[in-house]
């Protein structure tokens, strides 16, 4: 039997170094086809310069015809920005004239493209700190979008991560066309400043630190690379964290290894040592975690745990750390008393040394054990008791994260006493702070209550933020949330069909997040949806009756 498929090309830009990363997009666009698009009436075909045949005249003149009629484009850049199209021109790179042809054609009325994903590989450290012309173009014009923030882009740092980024970026490609809108997409004609010449760790630090910050974060990449030079531990912590936080894990994985691979610093037994290698191995089962390998998580997790507890010197504050984040991973195992008693021995020891602040996030920790088992009323007990040790402190961040619990705990007990003020409390300070993760959860549960109170259109547009934000870290736990969370509002509002189409793909991202709580929330929502299409087989987009919305 015939099937109709919508054809949409992409044509795939790039220079000559990345001849295997052009594979990968090509050989994910083929999978995702095969898997997802074809079944559902979608079919990508990828187009590129090597496709193109040879002949006389400038190569880009032939090149850019064959974009006229593409519906996306996706630009690579790596270590090298090309060569000139021309002896006389305006573009010192064929990829960059690609980009801006396809910015034209975004802005034009009568033309096909709808989107474009900027994506940059992400350069070693020795690299960063003599870049040379080549990859000197490639920061600069990454510093540009930087500071013409109008257009996004997204890094990896692996084939697994650069299919990630192609596939969700599928995924939003891959939904009904609607009317195209003509986009124009003005970008900034300088950079956003020079890294400073190499100064002393310290100072190189703070640089990294301030340009993080500022939102330049090729320019804190830049810096981050002279201040790890000389394997400075400090400097390589910061440097994984961020690295973390922009959802490049493997690089930051590899920071943490550095470190820990430190022949100096595995002989000393001194406290800062200690606490620098418990930090790391910490650090490295929050990244397996957030990628859904539970026991890698728990092996290292349990390694730091023991690592600070054989310290000469007490250094509590890591040793709990690490007790916070192996209960966390043990939660996500379902061993729930092992979890547990990891958040009540960290809970002793703050007792001892701890301030209110301290105390404050055992008990925040201790309430999403209570929230894992069910239990929300005792849960929303221990997060009231977290805001009020957290009192008047500066502490935004811990005071975000307790906030938000208190959200998702009155929320889940149908409570709706406080719960969007205190939502978009915690979202202002995630937001305030830069914390990503925080974000994404803040903009969830500001979606859950929107759609509580029947606003549908508000719950999509926070919904959207919060898959966006999770995206960039790849988040699978907030990614599968944003897509059940759309589901939840295509149910509401009698789109059947398009409902069970995002809540497959919640439960894609929840296989690998494996979050006891959104698995439960998504076997819900499998359940109703089932019987509103028992109900009507032949119309799944007929009105949803109150009694079967969230």
């Amino acid at each position: 039997m015939p099937t109709d498929l919508s054809g949409r090309r992409i044509f795939l830009a790039s220079p000559g170094d990345l001849v295997l990363e052009r594979d990968v997009c090509r050989n994910t666009v083929a999978s995702f086809n095969e898997e997802r698009g074809n079944p559902s009436g979608v079919h990508f075909m990828v187009r590129g310069w090597e496709q193109l045949p040879a002949g006389i005249g400038r190569p880009q003149a032939r090149i850019n015809p064959a974009i006229d009629d593409c519906d996306y484009m996706i630009l690579m850049l790596g270590e090298r920005w090309g060569s000139a199209p021309s002896h006389y021109g305006n573009y010192s790179s064929g990829t960059e004239e690609e980009f801006h042809y396809a910015l034209d054609l975004l802005a034009s009325p009568t033309a096909e493209m709808r989107d474009l994903l900027v994506l940059f590989k992400t350069i070693e450290a020795n690299r960063l700190r003599d870049p040379g012309s080549q990859l000197q173009a490639v920061m600069d014009f990454r510093d540009r979008l930087e500071t013409s923030r109008s257009l996004q882009y997204a890094t990896f740092d692996s084939n697994e991560s650069l299919e990630g980024a192609v596939l969700r970026n599928l995924s939003e490609w891959s939904k009904p066309l609607v009317d195209r809108v003509p986009t124009r997409i003005s970008l900034s004609t300088r950079v956003a400043g020079t890294v400073p010449l190499p100064e002393p760790t310290d100072r190189m630090l703070e640089t990294a630190k301030e340009r993080a910050t500022s939102g330049y974060l090729m320019q804190a990449e830049a810096a981050f690379s002279h201040a790890i030079k000389d394997g400075n531990p400090e400097a390589l912590t910061e440097f994984a964290q961020f690295m973390r936080r922009t959802g490049r894990l493997d690089q930051a994985l590899k920071l943490n290894r550095q470190l820990l691979d430190d022949p100096i610093l595995l002989a000393r037994d001194d406290a800062d040592a200690v606490a620098y290698r418990t930090n790391s191995l910490a650090n490295m089962g929050v990244i397996h975690r957030k990628r859904g390998e539970l026991n890698k998580s728990r092996a290292l997790l349990h390694e730091a745990v023991e690592t600070a507890r054989s310290s000469n010197k007490p250094v509590d504050r890591h040793l709990c750390y690490a007790l916070d984040n192996y209960g966390f991973t043990l939660m996500r195992l379902n061993d729930v008393d092992l979890a547990r008693s990891a958040f009540e021995e960290a809970l002793d020891r703050r007792q001892q040394f701890g301030s209110p602040i301290d105390l404050s996030q055992s008990a925040i920790n201790l309430g999403r054990s209570q929230m894992n088992l069910g239990d929300y009323a005792a849960a929303e007990g221990k997060f009231v008791e977290a805001i009020r040790l957290i009192g008047g402190s500066s502490h935004d961040e811990l005071l975000a994260n307790a906030l938000s619990a208190l959200v998702e705990s009155r929320l889940r007990q149908d409570k709706t006493e406080e719960v969007r003020s205190n939502a978009e409390q915690a979202l202002e300070i995630n937001m305030k702070v830069q914390n990503s993760d925080g974000a994404s959860i803040g903009h969830a549960l500001l979606a859950r209550v929107l759609l509580s109170e029947g606003d549908h259109s508000e719950a999509e547009k926070h919904a959207r933020a919060s898959q966006e934000l999770s995206r960039e870290s790849n988040s699978a736990a907030g990614l599968g949330t944003s897509f059940w969370l759309l589901a939840e509002i295509a149910f509401a509002r009698g789109e059947v069909s398009r409902a069970i189409e995002f809540l497959q793909e919640a439960e894609r991202y929840d296989k690998v997040s494996q979050n006891s709580l959104l698995t439960s929330d998504i076997a819900e929502s499998s359940e109703r949806y089932a019987a509103a299409t028992r109900r009507c087989p032949d119309d799944v987009s007929a009105p949803v009756t109150p009694t079967e919305s969230m």
